[in-house]
């Protein structure tokens, strides 16, 4: 429908013109607007439709091999909002060279208890299977740790109000993490890593 406007200077309908034919979508174009709707909703549903917002996060060093590589890019939320055991979550650290965001895997909730085996741990009695990595399986030892033992502590009790922080690189390369901090107050975990930046789930 279309509107004119005569000599009076008042709008008069003209005339109903056929509706122009549909325009093609082309294959790739259907694809790329499917892709970005799966984007939408699937990003709309971690941030819980807008209560949670997304951010990208550069992992700087190999502490967190395999699960997160050096160099890698990654989507964090926050808050952080439910956590689980086997979450990726970046807490906050400070000491005198300033205040760093720190990617770590969470296996310890308020009263779990936590040990380790030979770089393997145990939860509430049950093994993980979760991946880890020891690249120096002699260098068991480090001043720094709270732990005697880097590779074999334990058990602890998390308290009240903390979670216990891992790296899945068993080293004195997973500085800092609750064997050298011991257990971290929840409200220091300020973000939940959910995915690489192409999509690469984090969890496992």
């Amino acid at each position: 429908m279309r509107f004119g406007f005569p000599r009076s200077g008042t709008p008069s309908k003209i005339s109903s013109d056929p509706a122009p034919p549909a325009p093609r979508v082309r294959p790739i174009r259907l694809a790329l607007r499917l892709a970005l709707l799966a984007a939408a909703v699937g990003l709309a549903w971690a941030t819980r439709f807008g209560t949670r917002w997304p951010s990208i996060y550069y992992m700087t060093g190999p502490s967190m091999e395999p699960a997160v590589r050096a160099g890698e890019y990654f989507w964090v939320v926050s808050p952080p909002g439910r956590l689980e055991r086997g979450d990726l979550v970046v807490f906050r650290y400070e000491d005198e060279d300033g205040v760093f965001h720190v990617l770590r895997r969470l296996v310890g909730l308020p009263f779990d208890t936590v040990r380790m085996e030979d770089g393997d741990l145990v939860i509430n009695g049950r093994a993980t299977g979760w991946a880890y990595r020891i690249l120096a399986p002699r260098a068991r030892h480090s001043p720094l740790a709270l732990v005697p033992d880097l590779y074999s502590w334990g058990p602890w009790v998390v308290p009240p109000d903390s979670v216990l922080l891992l790296s899945d690189t068993r080293d004195v390369l997973g500085w800092p993490d609750s064997r050298f901090l011991g257990p971290i107050p929840r409200d220091r975990v300020i973000g939940h890593a959910v995915a690489s930046f192409w999509g690469r789930r984090l969890k496992e």
